[in-house]
């Protein structure tokens, strides 16, 4: 995919314009609030400027636009590249700001636009299990928010979703509660010299664990025990993590 939009050779493919995407998620939290109970928290204030990564568990398709109402700066999405196939979806996923992901295999061109998007000192959304989570409970995740976040020295944000899934309680003439929380910034500790796939993959566990301590136990899922070791002090392993503040 080109870096660049026809005709436009110095915008970006993710380029999409502030008055396009605001207007598109004020119509998203619209219907967001009429099917869904929502129950929006922050725990901290979102940075204000410099590169930013939003780490969201993924439950359903409806989870960018019950995040973005709690976001106030423009940020661009990683979505799989299937759906590019529905004009309908791809439509609104490029006024909203997609990357592309092709699943299965490494991604070269979107890993290039996503650390664009953090050279550039924006705001990159990213499931770090790298799919949606088909029981609700957290998956393992991938190492590439690992190796983002240190590239570009960006702040992580944890943002927990519970209750996206529970869209078809609706059969039943019953209006899910969803609960958004964003949790306190922070950043991962540099290992200094390049770091090996194993000090990624333990990275990105660490965002999963902070993103977790949000999250209903039922949601845990792979990082259940972990989580539970540090709510009850037996495990410091996030003191690893670093303050968001420069």
């Amino acid at each position: 995919m080109s870096d660049s939009a026809p005709g436009r050779s110095n915008r970006a493919a993710y380029f999409t314009s502030r008055l396009g995407y605001r207007f598109l998620w004020w119509v998203f939290y619209s219907l967001i609030r009429i099917a869904y109970r929502y129950r929006p928290t922050t725990r901290s204030d979102f940075p204000k400027s410099g590169p930013t990564i939003v780490a969201v568990n993924h439950l359903h398709m409806t989870d960018p636009a019950a995040v973005s109402p709690i976001l106030p700066r423009q940020t661009v999405t990683l979505a799989a590249g299937k759906w590019r196939r529905s004009f309908v979806v791809d439509a609104i996923l490029r006024v909203a700001g997609v990357i592309y992901v092709r699943r299965g295999e490494i991604d070269r061109e979107a890993l290039r636009q996503c650390q664009h998007v953090l050279a550039q000192e924006g705001v990159l959304a990213i499931a770090p299990e790298g799919t949606r989570s088909r029981s609700g409970a957290m998956q393992q995740a991938k190492s590439g928010i690992a190796y983002l976040a240190l590239r570009s020295n960006a702040v992580i944000v944890p943002v927990a979703i519970a209750g996206t899934e529970r869209l078809r309680d609706w059969l039943r003439l019953k209006r899910p509660t969803l609960r958004v929380v964003m949790g306190e910034p922070f950043r991962l500790p540099n290992p200094g010299s390049r770091p090996s796939a194993a000090e990624l993959q333990h990275l990105a566990d660490l965002v999963m664990i902070k993103l977790g301590l949000e999250l209903p136990e039922s949601y845990r899922g792979y990082y259940a025990k972990e989580i539970a070791a540090v709510e009850s002090g037996q495990s410091h392993v996030l003191d690893e993590l670093l303050p968001a503040a420069p």
